[in-house]
C-alpha cells in the first residue's frame, strides 16, 4: 500500500512539473436558445473545442466559461435531441466576451452527446470506436431500477445474470470476473473480491447518461475492460433548486402455466426515488435515495433494498474544482440459485432451506481535484474506495461458511494538454489495491499499478489516435504479471453527414481473487482454488461509418460496424475431472474468435413518430475445440417505436430478440434438472405516458407483456409479465 501511495505522489508531482505557468486567459459569457421558439435551453453542454473548458447552461440558458486562451476559438453547444451548434468567437486576454448561440431541434439524432471514451470531453462522432448512449429519459421511461435493466436495451449487449457481454465477450462465469469495466464519474465499481458488477448501486435519479464503449478499452481503463466499458455520468446541479420524485407499483401476473403458480395472490413490487439538487455560489450539492421491494415471480426470490447517493462540489475559483461523492446500498434477499426442475421453474430445489437469506452491503466514497492551468492544459487527481460485503444468514444469524468483505482502493492522476493546434495528449498513472477478508477466499491482497499515455492528432478532416498502457499486477506471493495494452484509431469526417472510423486495441483482465482462491460450495457445485491463473487478453478491431441524413425521403440516423474480437487464454469455470468429486476450477482454457457486424438505425417516419432498431450478428468460435463458443448468442436484435398522437400523450413499444444459445456445458445437467431447457428470446414491452403538466408524468408500463417464457442462464426462468403504474414529479 505504501508503494502505491509513493508512486502516485511522484506521478502527480511529475505531471504538475510539466505544466507551465497559467497564461492570462479570457472569459466567455453567453446564452443558448432554441432556434425556433427562442426559449432558453437548460442543461446543455457548451464547450471550447479541443480543450477541457466548458459549462452547463442554467435555467435561463446562460453559461460562463473561464480560463480560455486568447485568440479565435470554436464554441460548441450540444444537447440531447438537438443538432450541434458551432460558433467562432475571438477572446481577448483578461476580458469577458459576450455571445448568443441558437440550437436547432434534430429530426432523428439524439444529439452530439459528448462522451468519455478517450477520458476527455469530445464529440461522439470524433471517437474511433462504437459508442452507445442511454439518457436519463431512457431510464425513466423504461422504469429502470438497476444497471442491468438499462443495458438490456442496448444494441450488441446481452445479460446473463451478473455478466454483461458486449459483442459476445462474456459468457457465464458464476458471477465472478467481469470482462466489462464499470465506472461512475470515472471511479471503478468492480468489487475487490469477485471483480464483478454490482448492478444495484446505480443511483437512478442522479444518472444523466450511461455511455457504453464497445471493444477493448484497456489502453485507458486497464484490467476488466477486455470487452468494453460502461460509464455512468451523474447530473450536475443547476442554479435553481430542483427536485425529482418517482414512485411505481404493480404486480407480476400469474405465469402462463398453472404448475408454475407458487402462490394464490399476485406477487407485488414497488419502489420510490427522491432527488434534490442546487448550486449556491461556490458550492453545489445533489442528494438522492430510494427503496425497492420485490415479492418476485418466483418462490424464495423476494428482496428489499434501500440506497442513497450524495455529491458535493466546491469551486473556489474559475479554474479549480473539488468534488466528493458517496453512496451506499443495503439489501436483504432470498437467494434463488436455480429451479427445482422445468415443471417447477418458479420453485427452488426441495433441499433448499427457505429460512436462509443473503445480506449484502456496498459503500463507496471518492474525491476528485481538477484544475485548469490554461485553456489547453488540465489536471485531474482522484481517489476512491469501494467496500462490498455479503453474508448468508439463517434466522437472522450469520453463517460462518459463506461471507466476504472486500475493499477496492483506486487512485489516479491524469493530465490532458493541447500541445499544439490539432495535437492533444492524455497521460496518467493509476493504482488499485484489492484487499479481501473472507472464509471463501481467505485473506488476500492484490495490487495493480499502471501508467498510460494517448495522443490525438487532427489533420484536416482526419483524427488519428494512438496510445499505450502498462499494468503491473501482483497477488499475494505470486509472481507479478506485466501487461501492455496499445490502441490505434482513425476517424474521418468524410462529409458533413458522413463519418468513417477504424480502430484496433488490446484488452486484458487480471484474474480476480475469487477466481484464484475460491473454496466454496455454491448450490450443488464445489468450487476449488487455482492460484496459477494467468491474465486473459484480447485484440479487438472494427471498421464503421455513421450517416445522418435529414434531407432523405425520411430523416435517418444510421451506424454500421464490422468487428473482430480475438480472445486469448480465456478464464472459464470448468469441471476438473482429475479431482475427487469433479469440482469446478477456473482455468485458462480457451482461444476464441468472434466475428460480427452491428447495425443501428433511427428513422423519423413522421414528426411525432420515431422507430429505432439495432441488429447484431456474430460468429463466436472456440478455436481450441473447433466448436461454437459456449453461452453465446449469434443474433441480438432490438427495436423500439414511439408515437405522440396528442400533446402530452406518448405511446412506446419495444421488442428484444436473442437466438437460442447453441452450446452450454452439458455436465451442468448432472447437477441441475432440465439444464438444457433453453429457447430463443422474444420479449415485448409497452408503455403509455400522460403528462398533465410540464412538472408531472404518469405512466402505465408493461414488461414482457406476452408473458413469454425463457431463460437467460441455466436453470433460471426469466421474469414473467409485470404491469406497473409510475408517477414522476419534477420541479
Amino acid at each position: 500500500m505504501r508503494n502505491v501511495h509513493i508512486i502516485l505522489l511522484l506521478g502527480i508531482l511529475t505531471l504538475s512539473a510539466v505544466i507551465s505557468t497559467a497564461q492570462e486567459a479570457g472569459t466567455i459569457t453567453g446564452y443558448l436558445t432554441d432556434r425556433e421558439t427562442a426559449k432558453p435551453v437548460r442543461g446543455a453542454t457548451v464547450r471550447i473545442e479541443g480543450t477541457q473548458s466548458g459549462a452547463i447552461t442554467n435555467g435561463k440558458g446562460m453559461f460562463v466559461i473561464n480560463g480560455i486562451p486568447a485568440g479565435m476559438v470554436n464554441v460548441v453547444a450540444t444537447f440531447v435531441g438537438y443538432e450541434t451548434a458551432r460558433q467562432k468567437v475571438y477572446v481577448k486576454k483578461g476580458e469577458s466576451t459576450s455571445m448568443i448561440m441558437t440550437i436547432k431541434e434534430s429530426a432523428v439524432s439524439k444529439g452530439e452527446v459528448v462522451v468519455s471514451a478517450n477520458k476527455r470531453v469530445q464529440a461522439v462522432q470524433d471517437v474511433p470506436i462504437s459508442v452507445s448512449i442511454l439518457t436519463s429519459e431512457d431510464l425513466d421511461q423504461r422504469n429502470v431500477t438497476r444497471l442491468d435493466d438499462a443495458l438490456r436495451y442496448v444494441s450488441g449487449i446481452s445479460i446473463a445474470r451478473d455478466q454483461v457481454s458486449i459483442r459476445g465477450a462474456s459468457g457465464f462465469a458464476f458471477g465472478v470476473g467481469s470482462r466489462t469495466a464499470v465506472l461512475i464519474d470515472g471511479f471503478s465499481l468492480l468489487s475487490g473480491d469477485n471483480g464483478d458488477i454490482k448492478f444495484d448501486v446505480m443511483p437512478v435519479a442522479d444518472v444523466e447518461r450511461i455511455e457504453i464503449i464497445k471493444g477493448a478499452g484497456s489502453a485507458l481503463y486497464g484490467t476488466g475492460a477486455l470487452g468494453g466499458v460502461v460509464s455512468m455520468i451523474t447530473r450536475d446541479p443547476t442554479d435553481s433548486f430542483s427536485v425529482y420524485a418517482r414512485g411505481y407499483t404493480g404486480p407480476y401476473t400469474q405465469p402462463p402455466y398453472s404448475q408454475w403458480e407458487y402462490r394464490s395472490s399476485l406477487p407485488w413490487q414497488f419502489g420510490a426515488d427522491l432527488r434534490m439538487a442546487q448550486r449556491v455560489g461556490e458550492f453545489s450539492y445533489s442528494v438522492s435515495g430510494g427503496i425497492r421491494s420485490d415479492e418476485s415471480y418466483r418462490e424464495y426470490d423476494r428482496s428489499l433494498r434501500g440506497f442513497g447517493f450524495a455529491k458535493l462540489t466546491w469551486q473556489p475559483s474559475d479554474l479549480v474544482t473539488l468534488r466528493a461523492f458517496g453512496f451506499g446500498t443495503l439489501e436483504n434477499r432470498e437467494n434463488f440459485i436455480y429451479w427445482r426442475d422445468l415443471d417447477n421453474a418458479t420453485r427452488p430445489p426441495l433441499a433448499q432451506n427457505l429460512d436462509e437469506r443473503l445480506a449484502t452491503s456496498k459503500f463507496a466514497v471518492g474525491t476528485e481535484y481538477s484544475q485548469i492551468f490554461s485553456g489547453s492544459t488540465s489536471l485531474i487527481a482522484k481517489y476512491g474506495f469501494f467496500r462490498t460485503m455479503f453474508e448468508n444468514t439463517l434466522n437472522g444469524e450469520k453463517l460462518d461458511s459463506n461471507y466476504s468483505t472486500a475493499f477496492a482502493h483506486n487512485a489516479e492522476a491524469q493530465l490532458t494538454s493541447r500541445l499544439a493546434e490539432g495535437m492533444i495528449l492524455t497521460a496518467g498513472i493509476t493504482g488499485r489495491l484489492n484487499w479481501v477478508r473472507s472464509d471463501v477466499y481467505n485473506t488476500a491482497l492484490q495490487t495493480i499499478i499502471s501508467g498510460y499515455a494517448q495522443g490525438e492528432f487532427t489533420l484536416g478532416s482526419v483524427i488519428l489516435t494512438g496510445g499505450i498502457r502498462a499494468d503491473r499486477e501482483e497477488t499475494e506471493s505470486l509472481s507479478p504479471q506485466l501487461e501492455f495494452s496499445p490502441k490505434f484509431g482513425m476517424t474521418w469526417n468524410a462529409a458533413q453527414q458522413l463519418t468513417v472510423r477504424a480502430s484496433v486495441g488490446r484488452g486484458f483482465r487480471a484474474p480476480t481473487i475469487a477466481e484464484r482462491y475460491a473454496n466454496i460450495r455454491y448450490g450443488p457445485f464445489n468450487v476449488r482454488p487455482n492460484p496459477d491463473l494467468l491474465s486473459e487478453s484480447s485484440w479487438s478491431g472494427e471498421v464503421g461509418f455513421h450517416v445522418t441524413a435529414s434531407n432523405f425521403f425520411v430523416p435517418i440516423d444510421l451506424d454500421l460496424a464490422v468487428f473482430d474480437n480475438e480472445l486469448y487464454q480465456l478464464i472459464e469455470p470448468t469441471f476438473d475431472l482429475t479431482q475427487v468429486g469433479a469440482p469446478i476450477v477456473f482455468q485458462n482454457l480457451t482461444r476464441a474468435r468472434i466475428l460480427g457486424s452491428e447495425l443501428t438505425l433511427r428513422v423519423m417516419i413522421a414528426r411525432n413518430a420515431n422507430i429505432e432498431t439495432g441488429f447484431t450478428y456474430m460468429i463466436p468460435r472456440d478455436l481450441t475445440t473447433g466448436t461454437t463458443l459456449k453461452y453465446r448468442n449469434k443474433i441480438l436484435w432490438y427495436s423500439r417505436g414511439s408515437w405522440t398522437p396528442f400533446t402530452g400523450i406518448e405511446l412506446q413499444a419495444e421488442y428484444r430478440y436473442q437466438d437460442r444459445v447453441e452450446l452450454i456445458d452439458d455436465r451442468l445437467s448432472l447437477f441441475i434438472p432440465d439444464a438444457d431447457a433453453r429457447v430463443a428470446m422474444h420479449i415485448v414491452d409497452a408503455r403509455v405516458f400522460y403528462s398533465p403538466s410540464e412538472h408531472t408524468k404518469i405512466g402505465l408500463i408493461g414488461k414482457n407483456i406476452l408473458s413469454y417464457s425463457y431463460t437467460e442462464i441455466v436453470g433460471n426462468l426469466g421474469p414473467t409479465r409485470a404491469l406497473l403504474l409510475q408517477f414522476e414529479l419534477r420541479y
